[in-house]
């Protein structure tokens, strides 16, 4: 929009102009605005209305902060759009601007014409001699002489210059206010003096501006009366409340900013309103619907006068301004379109000659008026709306300039269509609208796409049918737009006679008035400024298309649109190219080359003409790298053939003077179309490590046809994996090319250690080459198919990891890495019956990726003697046999290891033979420390070293496991590493795996019964005296209350197999200080059998006496037992080293006894003579040292009749027992009966159960005595 008036484009805001604060501005105030004619506003200086004021500059500090703080909130450079109005004081934006105390307004009116004779009557109408005052309009005005638009003028910049940089909506006037109490009186009426006069001034002038007074107090504390003075001075100003503000001493950044913030709150609506007063008084005039008068009639020669159509457009154009300056978008859009309407009637523009220099003004101001209403509409994000009146102004314009302009098939018509585009994406970047903006992230952006182009708005109808170019595009798409009209221009200006390049010294020539029909020079240089001879200066148009094509790259960028950046900078190459800046147009197309979207995506012809022009800048600037990778690509027979030009890679710069170091280039075959392709191909997936692996090595020529032979200086073929590098050199009986279109050879390879070994791309460069010598020179369209034969020396997987073409010659290097190969090229060359033929390979599988495994190993790992599962604390031995099957003799090392190890499972370890097998080496047997696993702590791992086998020699190792008390499964792991004694580095392993299971072999379920003691109990009175012991046995005599037990064990088999039980004991572990225990031997209550089968039952008794020291001991007793079966296996009775016995021990719940509680023991008899017939006894117990009452009472049943006390009493001393006998008849025999005795302490009205003893049962109703049926 440079182009334009500043004035007539830029957007309106309501001017504020700032007095007396800061230091002298320049000596024009109000910054005189000069529009593209070089004329000021007519009569400021002589005619202007002067507002004069002497008093002295506000200067110091805070001065000065307010200034800055308030020349900061100047709205002139942000966005135009509404979103930006938010973020300020108030809802409408101000122009801010700082002047000097005494500002001159412009002259209302212009100057009054000097009297004279009245002009001859030109038009035919009577003339009017009678003299009349004249009528005086304002300067601007077409009926006023001296106007720039009189007679028949629209419009002019200069009205907006008058409004938005001459008259202010505001006039700030800044005063200083005094703190000191002495000079009060004295500033105050100073200021009253000087604010009255200001105002009086401002009344004169005629203009309603704002008259605002701000006070900066001076340093030092407020006085008490300062609001009194302030109300004063208010008072004597005649100043209402809103009209004078006031800042405090010494104030804060933050008290600035609130200051600020009142004024321009209180100015927004002050401000508004002036601005809608001059809407009603431009409606006021449009609505009278005549013409004034003119100050004077037209001059002789000039009879057309602006028609009433024409003033309307000029008051629309007001009302539509004044709007703007309210920030009334929307009703400024409106006056716009009328006056552009109005513009494009009948009697406006279409009146206009072509020839007149108002048709050009008239364009201009359609062109302001559209710059406007997209402006409005663009505000609010009617972007589509935007779009087409962008489009519609474009089609008016060509069609009024088809029919009464100069036509459109000139370079000035397309350098306004140039411009007009170029005003487009300027007025966008202006209105920053939101749904174009780029977001500002790392990284890509899922949503980019949706910035390319602006939705349309929700008022176009949802069924209508928007064409693609009436969507807002980005910025990119208009400056490429004006990229592509400035082209047409410099094509046209290309096509001007050379009679017109030439500046014509006679401006009344006939070759000056053709221009003047022919050339549309609206906006545009003359034709010989436009095209000029060489040798004088004018436009560079390749200038001008490089820097809209650059921004235009710019936001093609953002967006990610690559394909449209790459057509884009091709353009501006040859744009530089045109003007002979090949180094520029190089650094441009140069980065392009090897990531151009155009190879990926097949696009040869775009690609093509993209090679041609990349190599010839890069020839004229002399990079000869680029000319290399250009001509390696432009030989591919994809590209079309050039008509003269050499094919010959080997001369590609021989026309470029040699330099030193001569020139490395590196191509990547992924990333360009080479003239060579190379495969290679493994004929199986999988391989075994030292045995040989076929490959086939393709090189196919895709020249040109008629190109020279390219002959490489080596091949050289890189894996991954242990296979060795490949090399192929040009034999020298076979440097000349064959004639024929497909070969196969085969190529032995062999070590050769004077080759060098370093690889541009080379995991394995560590590793030997392996060479071979055969012909690498190949003519277009030819296939050379090489069999290859490599022995991997490694496992594992291997991988083609690059294939490079090497070219070397005197002046340059050139290699072609190929990294990744085309499944298409994956087929296998083999000779057929009409010569060489190819078929697919491969089809499942990457034929670039072999497997290779170990060599098979031929060493057995077997463990004759291991069992299918164990038990528990049982000890483990079991051999492992190694048997040596391989053709020679091998070196070999054994581990185990055991998962599932931790600190309290199995553990093992090797046992050492004392003799070694016959065909033993003297070396064997020898084993290593064992150790864990390093990094995994739940693995154990031991070696043993057998040393060297003998073909077909064996050896067995025995292994030994403890610590087996856990029922556990275990995963073992047997390795044998060997190597054979001819081949040290080809290491072999062969692994078995074995599943160890420990299971518990028993389980037990304990009861703990109560016993009658056969002894007397013990008393006070009881002395021995015996003279036969000696005191040391008299010391070691126990004397206190004994009792005898009984513990039942029933004891289950959990094992597999029959196992052959040796003994079972009872341990005693642990029992309360104070008491003995003695255990006697097993009682079997099962059938006595020395076997004991799977899920089997053995019942056992163990008697238990327990004794206390002393007679006082009253303390509970806690015994702690152990169940210890020492058993065997059956098939271990031959003696062999798994013969010896194993004890498990079975945990036995802790045992309470209540030693000192009494208790009732009941015991039966059967009577040997009377079948039925029982002796019950019940043995009252009283082991404490009181002395104790029981009741006793027989129930009767009728399952027996008893002899004996129905209730009887019994009182026990204390540490005594008694007995109390029932005979029982039983009327039922065969059978359990359960006689009831209640036995209750007296004293604590407990009932004491009664406790059965052997032979008989208990439950919860009492016991159960077994009657014999024979007695």
């Amino acid at each position: 929009m440079d182009a334009y008036p500043p004035d007539y484009v830029d957007h309106n805001l309501p001017l504020i102009l700032l007095s007396g604060v800061g230091s002298d501005p320049e000596p024009d105030a109000q910054e005189k605005i000069i529009p593209v004619d070089g004329a000021e506003y007519p009569h400021l200086g002589e005619g202007g209305v002067q507002i004069f004021s002497d008093f002295p500059l506000l200067t110091d500090s805070t001065a000065e902060r307010v200034l800055n703080a308030l020349l900061s909130q100047d709205a002139t450079r942000r966005p135009w759009n509404s979103k930006n109005d938010g973020a300020r004081a108030g809802a409408v934006g101000y122009k801010i601007k700082r002047v000097g105390r005494t500002y001159t307004l412009p002259p209302r009116k212009g100057p009054a014409i000097p009297k004279s004779p009245p002009p001859s009557n030109v038009s035919g109408r009577p003339s009017n001699h009678t003299a009349s005052p004249a009528m005086l309009h304002s300067p601007i005005s077409p009926l006023t002489p001296s106007s720039p638009t009189f007679p028949d003028g629209i419009m002019t910049p200069l009205w907006v210059m008058k409004h938005q940089a001459l008259v202010p909506a505001a006039f700030v006037n800044f005063f200083p206010f005094t703190t000191d109490s002495n000079m009060a009186s004295l500033g105050d009426n100073q200021l009253k003096i000087e604010i009255n006069s200001l105002r009086k001034q401002w009344a004169a002038s005629g203009y309603k501006t704002r008259f605002i007074v701000a006070l900066l107090c001076e340093d030092g504390p407020l006085p008490e009366d300062a609001n009194d003075r302030i109300a004063s001075i208010r008072v004597a100003t005649n100043l209402d409340p809103k009209s004078i503000f006031v800042l405090q001493p010494e104030p804060s950044q933050l008290d600035i900013s609130e200051f600020i913030k009142s004024l321009f709150v209180n100015l927004q609506s002050p401000s508004v309103e002036y601005y809608r007063d001059l809407s009603k008084h431009a409606r006021r005039k449009k609505n009278r619907g005549t013409i004034p008068p003119p100050t004077a009639p037209p001059t002789s020669g000039t009879s057309q006068t602006l028609p009433l159509q024409g003033w309307n457009v000029r008051y629309d154009f007001k009302l539509g301004a004044f709007a703007e300056f309210r920030q009334e978008m929307d009703a400024a859009c409106r006056s716009y379109e009328a006056a552009y309407e109005g513009l494009f009637g009948e009697e406006v523009f279409e009146m206009i000659a072509g020839w007149s220099p108002r048709f050009n003004d008239a364009r201009m101001l359609a062109d302001i008026l559209a710059i406007r209403i997209i402006r409005c509409l663009l505000w609010t994000e009617q972007t589509s709306s935007a779009v087409h009146i962008w489009i519609n102004h474009k089609n008016r314009v060509k069609d009024i300039v088809d029919r009464r302009g100069k036509g459109t098939n000139n370079y000035g018509w397309e350098a306004w269509e140039a411009r007009w585009s170029l005003v487009m994406a300027q007025i966008m970047h202006q209105a920053e609208i939101s749904s174009l903006i780029v977001p500002d992230l790392l990284g890509s952006v899922p949503d980019l796409h949706k910035t390319i182009y602006a939705m349309p708005e929700k008022a176009v109808p949802i069924g209508g049918r928007i064409r693609p170019w009436e969507y807002l595009h980005h910025e990119g798409y208009w400056l490429r737009c004006a990229a592509q009209h400035t082209e047409r221009r410099r094509q046209l200006a290309e096509n001007i006679p050379d009679e017109d390049r030439v500046a014509s010294t006679q401006p009344t020539s006939s070759s000056s008035l053709s221009r003047t029909t022919v050339y549309d020079t609206y906006l545009s240089p003359e034709p010989y400024n436009e095209y000029p001879m060489s040798d004088h200066p004018g436009l560079t148009h390749s200038k001008l298309i490089i820097s809209f094509l650059e921004s235009s790259i710019e936001e093609f960028s953002k967006r990610q649109q690559n394909r449209m950046v790459e057509q884009l900078k091709l353009k501006m190459a040859k744009e530089h190219m045109r003007i002979g800046q090949w180094k520029d147009a190089l650094a441009i197309l140069r980065p392009l080359w090897p990531q151009l979207s155009w190879r990926r995506n097949g696009w040869w012809k775009l690609m093509e003409d993209f090679a041609w022009t990349l190599r010839e800048c890069a020839f004229q600037a002399e990079d000869r790298e680029t000319v290399l990778r250009a001509d390696w690509e432009l030989m591919n027979h994809t590209f079309a053939v050039r008509q003269g030009w050499c094919y010959d890679i080997h001369k590609s710069i021989e026309k470029l003077p040699p330099v030193k170091p001569k020139p490395v280039v590196i191509l990547k075959g992924e990333d360009s179309v080479s003239c060579l392709a190379a495969s290679f191909v493994f004929a199986k997936s999988e391989g075994n490590v030292g045995e040989p692996l076929q490959s086939q090595l393709v090189i196919r020529s895709c020249a040109q046809a008629g190109s020279s032979p390219i002959r490489l200086t080596e091949v050289k073929v890189v894996f991954e994996g242990s296979i060795r590098p490949i090399k192929l050199l040009p034999s020298e009986d076979a440097m000349s090319s064959s004639s024929t279109s497909c070969e196969i050879i085969s190529v032995p390879l062999q070590d050769s250690a004077k080759v060098d070994a370093s690889s541009v791309r080379s995991p394995t460069a560590g590793l030997s080459l392996m060479a071979g010598f055969t012909n690498l020179s190949f003519n277009p369209k030819q296939t050379r198919a090489f069999n290859l034969v490599s022995v991997p020396r490694e496992p594992g997987e291997a991988r083609v990891a690059s294939i490079t073409l090497r070219i070397e010659e005197e002046n340059f290097d050139l290699a072609c890495i190929i990294s990744e190969q085309n499944r298409e090229e994956s087929v296998w060359w083999r000779m057929g019956k009409q010569g060489p033929i190819s078929r697919r390979t491969g089809k499942d599988r990457d034929t670039s990726v072999a497997q290779i495994l170990p060599k098979p190993p031929k060493v057995r790992i077997t463990t004759p003697n291991l069992r299918n599962h164990y038990y528990t604390d049982e000890k483990v031995v079991f051999d492992v046999q190694i048997d040596n099957d391989e053709d020679e003799a091998a070196g070999i090392d054994v581990e185990m290891k055991l998962f599932g190890h931790t600190g309290t499972s199995a553990t093992f370890s090797w046992i050492n033979e004392t003799a070694a097998d016959s065909e033993a080496s003297e070396d064997a047997g020898s084993s290593t420390p064992s150790t864990p696993i390093e990094g995994d702590s739940s693995a154990l791992s031991k070696q043993c070293t057998v040393g060297t086998l003998g073909r077909g020699a064996s050896r067995t190792l025995s292994v030994l496991f403890t610590n087996t008390t856990q029922p556990l499964d275990y995963e073992v792991e047997i390795s044998a590493f060997y190597h054979l004694v001819s081949d040290i580095e080809t290491q072999i392993f062969k692994t078995v795996s074995l599943d160890l299971s420990f299971i518990r072999p028993f389980e037990a379920n304990y009861e703990f019964l109560p016993r009658i003691h056969p002894a007397p109990c013990p008393d006070f009175f009881h002395c021995d005296d015996s003279a036969s012991e000696d005191s040391e046995a008299k010391e070691q005599k126990l004397n206190g209350l004994q009792q005898l037990w009984c513990l039942n064990s029933k004891m289950v088999s959990f094992a597999l197999e029959p196992l052959i039980i040796e003994e079972v004991n009872v341990t005693l572990l642990g029992i309360t200080a104070g008491n003995v225990c003695k255990i006697g031997p097993e009682t079997l209550k099962s059938p006595e059998t020395p076997t004991i089968g799977p899920e089997e039952l053995r019942e056992s008794e163990f008697a238990i006496e327990i004794q206390r020291h002393a007679l006082d001991d009253r303390q509970a007793s806690t015994l702690n037992l152990s169940l210890d079966i020492r058993w065997r296996r059956p098939d271990d009775d031959d003696g062999g080293p798994q013969s010896s016995s194993t004890t498990s021990t079975l945990p036995i719940p802790r045992f309470l006894l209540p030693l000192g509680e009494p208790r009732v023991l009941a015991s039966a008899t059967p009577s040997p003579t009377f079948p039925g017939f029982l002796h019950l006894d019940y043995t009252l117990e009283n082991p404490s040292m009181h002395f104790l009452t029981f009741n006793l009472t027989m129930e009767a049943s009728d399952q027996f009749a008893f002899h004996g006390p129905k209730s009887t009493t019994v009182q026990l001393v204390p540490l005594s027992r008694h007995t109390v006998r029932y005979n029982l008849l039983a009327n039922v025999t065969g059978t359990w009966i359960q006689p009831q005795l209640v036995v209750v302490d007296s004293y604590f009205n407990k009932t004491l159960r009664v406790l059965p003893t052997e032979g008989m049962r208990g439950d919860k109703k009492g016991i159960l005595v077994w009657v014999d049926a024979e007695g």
